[in-house]
């Protein structure tokens, strides 16, 4: 069978005629003149991802070294360098399902680790239980929250706009929630009452933010830390205020008895 594909003529993706181009003028798209075999599938997977000149271990390490440069950039219209927001958003996603599938496995132990009272850990495990089934649509609509808060703290600063600060912290979400999944499930998974562990990522998360604002907006330590401190107490009244929905909601669907929503 012939490895090559006929029509080299026309773009696959939008129809533009690329007989004489690599790449397609009208949509960037690569022209493929090669059947799928094994060989060029391993070398794409590669090329994608195994390559350090490729755009996600560029943009993985360079949201640690110059976040500004991703996230600024990308908002005043750098496109090619990076992976867009979005994707990064997605690859995100994929890693932290996977990291809650594993975690899902081990959670009986977890929270017996923890925690003694029985009661305690069956209304533990039903919190988690909503968590993990819902835990993309949670992080998509912690994003907006997270978005609104850092707007509200730099109110003063007519840098950027709540949609702009929504791609912010897209970028700083996605790339946190990787990074706390490669670090803490092997650790998770390894050490005794590792459950400890994930109390930590919070903390983590808010430097992070914290470090990436502070370089978007070029500010001092200080002021990063009034910004920080003023963020985290709009965040807590917001966190009551969800915690007592998210009660309710389970009570209501007999989760939990009446008895114990003060033990929440």
């Amino acid at each position: 069978m012939d490895d090559n594909l006929t029509d080299h003529v026309s773009c696959k993706n939008c129809g533009f005629q690329i007989d004489h181009y690599t790449f397609c003028p009208s949509c960037g798209a690569k022209k493929i003149t090669k059947r799928i075999t094994f060989k060029n599938l391993t070398q794409e997977f590669s090329d994608r991802f195994l390559n350090l000149d490729n755009s996600f271990i560029r943009t993985f390490i360079h949201l640690f070294t110059k976040p500004r440069t991703v996230i600024d950039g990308y908002i005043n219209g750098l496109r090619k360098r990076y992976i867009n927001v979005f994707s990064y958003f997605a690859i995100s996603l994929t890693i932290a399902s996977l990291y809650i599938f594993i975690l899902g496995k081990y959670k009986d132990v977890l929270f017996s680790n923890v925690f003694t009272d029985v009661n305690q850990i069956e209304a533990s495990k039903a919190a988690s239980d909503i968590s993990f089934e819902y835990q993309s649509l949670i992080s998509f609509l912690t994003i907006p929250v997270l978005a609104l808060i850092s707007r509200l703290v730099f109110l003063n600063y007519k840098k950027y706009n709540l949609t702009e600060h929504f791609v912010i912290h897209l970028y700083a979400y996605s790339h946190i929630t990787m990074v706390i999944s490669f670090i803490t499930l092997p650790l998770l998974l390894t050490l005794k009452n590792a459950f400890l562990i994930l109390w930590i990522q919070f903390p983590i998360s808010i430097i992070y933010i914290a470090y990436v604002l502070k370089n978007l907006y070029e500010i001092n330590l200080k002021r990063i830390v009034i910004k920080t401190i003023l963020f985290l107490l709009i965040m807590s009244v917001l966190f009551v205020i969800f915690s007592i929905i998210v009660a309710i909601i389970m009570v209501k669907m007999g989760l939990i008895p009446n008895g114990e929503t003060s033990s929440i």
